[in-house]
């Protein structure tokens, strides 16, 4: 059944100056989590300036986000208020359609993609609303819609609790740096303080050949592949040909830190600690810097270049525009650290690694919730004619 059938646009409209006169709270694309669906809004969050029009919604509501749809801000309200025009309210007709079950249905990949193959804008894509109307939509009796809504919700609940568990396992490192070692702007231990480079055996630029999409050579570790936390996220990687010495030049191996060296101004600095976990090599944007570890766990030097004190220090040292800023191999081996003892430093690389196990495996938690999520979605609104490929193969296993 197309969508249109059973569910309309609402948009009833109130001005902002009547809006802030009542009291109404106001919700923009910016206060929907696209992963949850949940509105994050200040209490009391009005329509700021009282100028223009807001739609109007209650919890009867599915708001989708039309502006950029690939963002899925969509968002299940609980209570009244009002939207940007951007947030269109989806009235569904309660005998026909359970609005949560509406809501993970415009939520999947298969409505985003089809939105924005139609969209119109190339900037700032924009939903045809009447498109998203006219999509078919597999109706089971409401009972059925809302079982699958229960299932849908504890496999999301199940990806939430994982993400949550992930990120307060991998925030304990930092408060873990200070609680053995002591603020290093202080130094409150009195521990010998050196440079970073005679803590270092090696400092080279990473590789500056082109890369390609097509898995040919070895993978390269980008810019995208260390995170501002300074963990490591291979998740899209490329690849490059390379040998001989210049191979060797660029190689990384466990234990090996990737200093971004060239970046915006508040991201130069970023330090990736590198694993071992695939044969690879850096880009040019990195200084691979490899320690002398008779007196330096690399672990120690990868957590100091994270703390907070280190990132303020590397943000005022960096020179150029905030676009494409800048910290070379000199000015790098110059900064000062504190170097405690190895037994202590080896002891603080072990409580890590256990740490980062403990989030790796919370990390294949949430993926594995999400596939869970994704197959269920596509076995419990199948069948679709249009679905897509690996929505069908999902199903038909």
């Amino acid at each position: 059944m197309e969508l249109g059938q059973v569910c309309q646009l609402d948009r009833r409209t109130i001005s902002a100056a009547e809006a802030a006169r009542d009291g109404l709270d106001f919700v923009s694309m910016e206060h929907v989590d696209p992963n949850t669906g949940k509105i994050v809004v200040a209490k009391g969050s009005r329509t700021g300036d009282g100028k223009g029009l807001a739609f109007l919604f209650d919890s009867r509501h599915v708001l989708f986000g039309k502006l950029r749809p690939y963002l899925r801000k969509i968002a299940l309200p609980q209570g009244n208020g009002c939207s940007s025009t951007e947030l269109v309210p989806l009235l569904p007709d309660p005998r026909q359609l359970d609005r949560a079950y509406l809501f993970h249905w415009v939520r999947r990949a298969h409505v985003i993609d089809t939105l924005m193959a139609k969209a119109t804008g190339a900037r700032m894509p924009r939903a045809d609303m009447s498109v998203l109307l006219s999509m078919s939509i597999p109706l089971p009796p409401l009972d059925e819609q809302q079982r699958i809504v229960a299932l849908l919700d504890r496999a999301a609940e199940i990806r939430h609790r994982a993400d949550v568990a992930r990120i307060k396992s991998r925030a304990i490192i930092p408060a873990l740096f200070l609680d053995t070692f002591g603020d290093p702007a202080a130094n409150p231990k009195g521990w010998p303080s050196v440079t970073v480079g005679d803590l270092l055996c090696g400092a080279t630029y990473g590789t500056s050949r082109k890369a390609n999409d097509g898995n040919v050579g070895i993978p390269v570790i980008r810019m995208g592949n260390v995170t501002i936390g300074g963990e490591l996220d291979t998740s899209e990687l490329k690849h490059i040909e390379i040998s001989g010495v210049e191979r060797e030049n660029a190689e990384i191996v466990e234990g090996d830190l990737l200093f971004n060296r060239t970046n915006s101004k508040e991201l130069v600095g970023k330090t990736g600690l590198w694993d071992g976990r695939f044969e690879a090599v850096a880009a040019s944007y990195f200084i691979r810097l490899r320690v002398k570890r008779d007196i330096c766990n690399p672990a120690y030097l990868w957590a100091f270049f994270n703390t907070q004190f280190m990132k303020r220090v590397l943000f005022q040292a960096a020179r150029g525009a905030i676009g494409q800023a800048n910290i070379n191999a000199k000015e790098l081996k110059a900064f000062r650290v504190a170097i405690p003892p190895l037994d202590l430093q080896m002891n603080f690389a072990e409580r890590v690694q256990r740490i980062k196990t403990t989030a790796r495996l919370l990390d294949a938690v949430a993926d594995k919730a999400e596939a869970v999520a994704g197959a269920l979605a596509a076995k419990l609104f199948d069948p679709m004619p249009n679905a897509s490929p690996f929505e069908q193969r999902v199903a038909a296993e």
